[in-house]
């Protein structure tokens, strides 16, 4: 019988359309554990598909558990972000196509590479175990895991380890291998304005009475200074080491060396562990639709993103009282909390990430970085509060220059893939 290598494998799973956002796909979210699960059941590991309340199937497996042994959960997930604007993709989206070291398709890097990661590195040890292993692959990742904190209760004995490796983090470049250290926390919400009066004629009312949009722009503006620093008070960056990113480097994530940066001491630390406020949307007529008209009401959604240790019930207090105090000419505004989430530190210096970033620099035949995310992975916070005295480690085979995870022609390096199984399965064993 034909034993398929990592990139059949990958190939394989990327095939198949596993949104788990679609409902028209929910099929192939089954059909992806499915496949997941018969990986594992061939390595000979106690595997079964799970579910918790309406959850997406996840899959867990896991070795026999030696007590005298330590335990290493390795966490993936295979659900997919939707295909987006099809006319952008240079192949097609589920048919996995190498061109120039790269294995091109949606979910190939984020976060098919983690599940044939994981796959590789119990193949590799499966018949002289260092350590109990126990698997955790997802299902609902790219829809905000919402079941996860009810998942790890119901399945909290398949789950419970002393390292929780997520591979759903990547490296900063091609051929660095980094491990994540920090993912930012979010609060957001809708600041709403809802002056007192009618929509009237531009001509009758104009200089006359601030409309809503005149309002909201001013509140706006109230956030930054003229160099784009955030002007809430209350919140304080996190202090920690990450790699330093060059001008050129977050000019090629944005895809244009035209885009004007702010004046920043340091990119990396704005990004990854200092509080930064964006405009999500606007309510407001279009150009098209636009009448000699004061508008009286109007909406617009904020989200702010907290350094990793920043707590976020006091940044969206923080978040409101600017609002409130920034509010111009008297007028009716109040402002609608929503999403609220804490941000993550993955401590590099403990001793199954020392071992990692030592066989990561032995393997890659390079330095090791260390990074923080901008954004937020909700399950992680979910993971550290069920439990808080595991070791998480954060690492990944997709990279930030070409990876375009959630947009057209997705694509992952396989070497990345390969030096990321080699130095897991190393570090299994130096770790027991």
């Amino acid at each position: 019988m034909h034993e398929k290598n990592t990139i059949e494998i990958l190939s394989e799973l990327v095939a198949i359309e596993s949104i788990s956002s679609d409902q028209g796909h929910q099929e192939d979210v089954m059909k992806s554990a499915q496949y997941v699960e018969k990986l594992f059941l061939e390595l000979g590991l106690e595997t079964k598909i799970a579910t918790s309340g309406n959850s997406r199937p996840a899959v867990l497996a896991q070795t026999a558990i030696d007590p005298q042994k330590k335990t290493v959960l390795l966490y993936a997930h295979h659900d997919v972000q939707p295909v987006g604007d099809i006319d952008k993709w240079k192949t097609e989206p589920f048919t996995p196509q190498i061109i120039d070291g790269r294995l091109y398709g949606r979910g190939s890097g984020d976060n098919k590479a983690g599940v044939v990661t994981h796959y590789e590195v119990v193949k590799a040890l499966k018949d002289n175990l260092p350590v109990n292993i126990k698997v955790f692959i997802e299902g609902e990742e790219e829809i905000g895991s919402p079941c996860m904190a009810e998942f790890l209760d119901e399945y909290q004995d398949d789950l419970e380890a002393d390292v929780i490796i997520i591979a759903d983090s990547g490296n900063i470049k091609i051929g660095t291998p980094t491990v994540t250290t920090s993912l930012r926390g979010l609060v957001d919400g809708v600041i709403v304005v809802e002056q007192p009066m009618r929509a009237v004629h531009s001509g009758l009312g104009g200089g006359v009475v601030p409309d809503a949009f005149m309002v909201l722009s001013k509140i706006i503006a109230s956030f930054h200074n003229e160099k784009g620093e955030l002007q809430i008070e209350g919140l304080t960056p996190s202090d920690m080491e990450v790699l330093e990113l060059e001008e050129k480097d977050i000019k090629e994530i944005f895809g244009s060396k035209d885009i004007n940066l702010f004046e920043l001491d340091s990119i990396s630390k704005r990004l990854w562990l200092e509080p930064a406020l964006s405009i999500l949307a606007i309510d407001a007529p279009s150009t098209d639709e636009a009448v000699n008209l004061l508008i009286p009401n109007a909406k617009a959604k904020v989200s702010l993103r907290l350094p990793p240790t920043e707590n976020p019930e006091h940044a969206m207090k923080m978040l409101e009282e600017h609002i409130m105090k920034n509010i111009p000419w008297g007028a009716k505004v109040s402002f609608e909390p929503e999403a609220m989430g804490s941000g993550i530190v993955a401590d590099p210096n403990k001793e199954f990430t020392k071992i990692l970033v030592k066989n990561f620099e032995e393997v890659w035949e390079n330095n090791a970085a260390y990074m923080g995310v901008g954004g937020s992975i909700p399950f992680a916070n979910d993971f550290v509060e069920k439990f808080p005295n595991a070791e998480l480690v954060l690492v990944g085979a997709g990279d930030e220059e070409m990876g375009n995870a959630h947009a057209p022609n997705e694509s992952v390096q396989i070497e990345d893939i390969e030096n990321l199984i080699k130095s897991l399965i190393k570090t299994l064993k130096d770790f027991s």
